[in-house]
Parts: structure tokens; C-alpha cells; sequence
């Protein structure tokens, strides 16, 4: 049993498996929270088994394991799963729980997606799994659409160690990807309003070059993207952190059929007492965000601009940061090991 010496033989013990190519990102994060919270191993699946552990990023480490081993594991979480690894899942036993972000990881293949596509005889995949959802309104998607019943747990949040680094000089800052759905050219729109230069806003994250070279490129992107941050817990550039001492964190997030619920970017933003700017069509798919009371909403960049050149009275950002806390603490006290 050395393939899997870092099993541990406990019913309690669940084990992780990162079934996806992207290596930045909410799926990303989100299986390095799970795994740091509870302690869990990480694992992949690749052509053959290897007995030492590589990184992972986040403080975290992973293992390369071969579908016949990594069939041996018992107690697994798909974390993640995209194409690439669709011709495996039907190889994991029945209940096995898998976590489903968004309705993008449903959608239709031209090859079939076995998620929710019936396949020959065994129906579509999610009907055999132990469904999660970390956001409502992904969990009423796939009851209305699909008919597919899961369970909805709020993001597990590790609390990491804050290290009081040096701070980056910026007011303004994004910690999003670039990318089509995250609405980045809102932002740079915004940006060409914002009257101070302190003010304006600068951009953190791994780039969708599609987007940057057809939506960015006449946007002046290059003066305020700064490119990737490595995969650490707390958000850093050139060791300088990104988060203390910005007043606004911005994320023009619209997501089709999503929305409403925490992402990691605002999670980590609440953690360092940043203030939320988010698009009122997110926040209005849900209840959970509510303008001037936990976040600001805005509906596009003159929006945007004007909240940024006028700022908020000093009583509405404490009252947004202490009611923004309390939301985060719902996903710092979350028990994924006893609720799942």
C-alpha cells in the first residue's frame, strides 16, 4: 500500500482530487481553503503514480497518482472537474461527492457532457454523485434544469496568518482574473473617468489573452494590469501585499444563471478590511449582498468612477466593513468534515 502512504484509515478522513487543467482561479482556491481548513490531502490523476508530493501552491502539496490507485482512495471530493478529465468520473463509485461551481461546468458537449448529458444506459453522472453547491443559485439551477438535488455549504474560509507585510500604494485594486465574465473592461472604462491618479484601478490576476487582445487592448491595459500573483493565501505583488491599506476592492463579476454568493476574491477582500464594489446584476441574484450595507453596487463604469471620485462617508464604511465581517465569519465557522 506505499501508492497510498498518506492515506489515513479513518471514515472522517476525506481526500481531495483536483480533476482540472486551469491552475489559477476559484477552483483552485477553493481546494487549497478545504484542504488547509480540515487537513485533507490533494491529489490528481495522471498516466502513472509517483511517490513524492509536488506543490500545489497556497501552503499546499499534491500527489500524481494513477486512476487504478487513485480508485483505491476511499472517501474522495472531486473539488474540481472539467473535459479533460470528463472519461474518468464514471469510474468513481456511486454518492461519490463532487462540487460544482457554476452552471458552466454544465453545459452541453458536442462529444456529451456526462455531468448532465445521459450517456448510454448509466444517465448523466450527477444523478449517481453526492451533489455540493457553494452558491444558492447554482444549487437552484441544477434543481430546475437539470433536476439534479445537491447540497449547498458556503465556501469553507482558511483563516491564514496575516503578515502585516509592506502594503502596495494602491487605493483601488481587482484581484480577479481577466477574463470575459469578470467584465475587466468595466473596470478600465472606469478608469478613464477616475479625476485622481491615486484613485484609479489597478488589476491582479491570470489573463484570458482572448479577452485582453479583443476587449483591452484600446483600454490602456498595460498602464494597470500588473500581471499574476503567486498562489498564495494572502495577495501579493513583488512581496508587497495587494490588500492592506486599499480602501476598494472591485469585482464586476456577471456570471449567466450565477451569482448572488461569496467568491474568493470577496472573501479575501472582507479578510483585509477592504470595501466591496461589485455589479448590481450579481448582486441581485441573490440576498445575501446588499448595497450600502454590506457592499456597494454598481451598474456600469460612470457608476463605478463616480463612487470612487465622490467616496463614502466614514460611518457607511465601517458599517459595510462590520456587516461585510460577519458575512465572512459564516465561512471561517463552516464545518465541511461534519455538514457533508
Amino acid at each position: 500500500m506505499d501508492v497510498i502512504a498518506n492515506y489515513k484509515e479513518d471514515s472522517k478522513q476525506y481526500n481531495l482530487f483536483y480533476l482540472a487543467k486551469p491552475i489559477y482561479g476559484g477552483w483552485v482556491t477553493f481546494t487549497a481553503h478545504l484542504s488547509k481548513k480540515h487537513n485533507l490531502p490533494i491529489y490528481k490523476i495522471t498516466k502513472k503514480t509517483e511517490k513524492k508530493e509536488r506543490d500545489y501552491g497556497y501552503d499546499c502539496s499534491y500527489r500524481n497518482l494513477c486512476l487504478s490507485d487513485a480508485l483505491k482512495i476511499e472517501n474522495p471530493i472531486l473539488t474540481a472537474i472539467d473535459k479533460h478529465y470528463w472519461p474518468f468520473i464514471t469510474f468513481f463509485p456511486k454518492n461519490t461527492r463532487i462540487i460544482i461551481h457554476d452552471p458552466t461546468e454544465c453545459k452541453a458537449s458536442k462529444t456529451g457532457n456526462p455531468l448532465v448529458q445521459k450517456i448510454g444506459e448509466s444517465g448523466p453522472v450527477l444523478h449517481n454523485c453526492k451533489v455540493i453547491t457553494i452558491r444558492e443559485s447554482v444549487q437552484d439551477y441544477l434543481s430546475q434544469t437539470f433536476k439534479i438535488d445537491s447540497q449547498f455549504i458556503k465556501h469553507p474560509f482558511y483563516e491564514y496568518p496575516q503578515n502585516n507585510k509592506e502594503s502596495l500604494s494602491f487605493n483601488c485594486v481587482s484581484i480577479s482574473r481577466i477574463d470575459f465574465d469578470k467584465n475587466t473592461d468595466l473596470i478600465l472604462k472606469a478608469n478613464q473617468l477616475i479625476s485622481k491618479k491615486e484613485n484609479h484601478i489597478y488589476l491582479f490576476g491570470a489573463e484570458n489573452r482572448i479577452y485582453v487582445h479583443h476587449k483591452l487592448k484600446d483600454l490602456n491595459i498595460g498602464e494597470y494590469w500588473k500581471g499574476k500573483f503567486p498562489k498564495k493565501f494572502e495577495p501579493e505583488y513583488e512581496g508587497k501585499s495587494i490588500l492592506n491599506n486599499a480602501k476598494y476592492m472591485i469585482d464586476m463579476s456577471i456570471i449567466k444563471q450565477d451569482g448572488g454568493g461569496t467568491q474568493y476574491t470577496f472573501l479575501e477582500a472582507i479578510y483585509h478590511n477592504c470595501i466591496l464594489i461589485l455589479h448590481n446584476e450579481w448582486i441581485t441574484k441573490g440576498s445575501l449582498f446588499q448595497s450600502g450595507i454590506n457592499c456597494i453596487g454598481v451598474s456600469n463604469e460612470t457608476e463605478l468612477a463616480t463612487i470612487i471620485n465622490n467616496g463614502i462617508t466614514e460611518d457607511l464604511s465601517k458599517k459595510i466593513l462590520s456587516n461585510s465581517r460577519k458575512l465572512l465569519e459564516d465561512h471561517i465557522s463552516v464545518d465541511w468534515i461534519n455538514t457533508i
